[in-house]
């Protein structure tokens, strides 16, 4: 069954399936199809598709729910469809599931897309396409500024998480919801939840009880649990999904997603770790950092500009914007690209590797130049930062991190325009 009905100049096509009373939805907007829908649905769907015009189908990812009637779609109407690169190889064969998930969505045949890019234009507006792993390697959010409309796939589904499928992260979605959290958007349109009037609201609310469940697992199992016995006592519900899925969704993935990550980091000073740096410049003084924390080259002050670690599946250009809006909540414009520094050093006996991609930025708002100093949020620390001089910069008793940094600073042209 499915209905029909309009919010926000958006099509929502409701499709509910009576036998497990599941819901998914398909969207219309400006000529361009999000998602197909489930197989199970195809015969009330057929009737919208040649019923409504449409130029494009872009799909938020590979799930049969998603992508069911693709394979019918593009033998009935010839219009380019878009996936995500990392779901491209996926789609090319019939699609193989549990009997579950025949059950409850049908199946899925192989059907031909093109790769998604940065940016994805319907008849009349642009849509930025954001990379939104966690649920999917190949998850996808669409976002108009202008109209604030967001389209999260499965990224929001419900505000708390109670199973989880095995192959889904924790740490991951958490980070793809701080993505989208950074942007401008006013409503939400979540492919299993419909329409969400306090969308914001909503998605900050399941990161909350993300980041909270993290800690707890974290917690307990530093302290010598093992995960199952984790996953007993947080979890002591059990799902009817759990034994419906043969485990395939289960409490235990959650706590397993989360110690791996906690053991990767833990180990990261074994791998190199991609970061990005943003170099904002006021006249002769760079927006910096400062930080009285042991460093490898002893325990006084030190500065460092603003960015972080790149998540996996993130651009370096978007890691940069995310951070900065985290940290200091100042949208920037990422500008020319400068070098890439590499590091190796040593803190507390272990050998750290970092690669830094470094950009010039500068502030959306040109009243963000005024202020002085910043205060630098990262989780539960918290810093300053300020506009240090390049001549401070290049003192001796002065630490500047990364190496390498000061003689990149050193090269830009002069002089340089004040920013007002």
């Amino acid at each position: 069954m499915i209905k029909v009905y309009e919010k926000e100049q958006v099509l929502c096509v409701e499709g509910i399936l009576e036998e497990t009373r599941s819901k998914v939805f398909v969207y219309l907007v400006d000529g361009m199809l999000i998602d197909t829908g489930a197989e199970k649905l195809q015969k009330e769907l057929e009737v919208f598709f040649t019923d409504h015009s449409f130029d494009q189908v872009v799909l938020t990812h590979h799930h049969e729910d998603h992508t069911g009637n693709a394979a019918w779609l593009q033998q009935h109407v010839e219009v380019p469809f878009f996936l995500h690169p990392l779901g491209m190889p996926i789609i090319e064969d019939d699609g193989e599931y549990p009997e579950y998930r025949k059950i409850t969505w049908g199946n899925r045949r192989a059907f031909n897309a093109l790769p998604l890019g940065e940016r994805v234009r319907s008849r009349t507006l642009e849509w930025q396409v954001i990379h939104t792993p966690g649920h999917a390697d190949d998850h996808v959010a669409l976002f108009h500024e202008e109209s604030g409309r967001l389209f999260t796939g499965d990224l929001f589904v419900s505000p708390k998480t109670r199973v989880m499928m095995k192959t889904e992260s924790v740490p991951l979605i958490m980070a793809s919801l701080r993505k989208l959290l950074t942007l401008p958007f006013t409503s939400v349109f979540c492919s299993h939840a419909g329409f969400l009037e306090n969308g914001r609201a909503l998605l900050e609310q399941k990161l909350n009880h993300l980041e909270n469940l993290q800690q707890t697992i974290i917690d307990r199992y530093k302290k010598g649990q093992t995960p199952s016995e984790i996953n007993q006592q947080l979890f002591q519900k059990t799902y009817p999904i759990i034994k419906f899925s043969n485990r395939e969704w289960d409490t235990i993935h959650i706590v397993t997603s989360v110690v791996f990550d906690f053991e990767s980091r833990k180990n990261q000073c074994i791998q190199p770790r991609a970061n990005t740096l943003g170099i904002l410049r006021k006249g002769n003084a760079f927006l910096m950092e400062q930080q009285f924390v042991r460093h490898s080259k002893g325990d006084g002050p030190f500065y460092r500009p603003l960015g972080g670690t790149i998540e996996l599946g993130e651009t370096s250009v978007d890691a940069l914007k995310r951070e900065f809006k985290e940290e200091i909540d100042a949208e920037i414009r990422v500008g020319r690209y400068m070098d890439v520094l590499e590091n190796i050093y040593v803190l507390n006996k272990r050998v750290f590797h970092e690669i830094s991609l470094v950009y010039e930025v500068e502030f959306m708002d040109s009243e963000q130049f005024q202020r002085e100093p910043f205060e630098v949020t990262e989780g539960s620390k918290k810093t300053l930062a300020k506009w240090v001089s390049l001549g401070e910069l290049a003192l001796e008793e002065t630490t500047l991190y990364p190496d390498g940094l000061l003689a990149l600073l050193q090269q830009l042209p002069e002089p340089v325009q004040t920013k007002t």
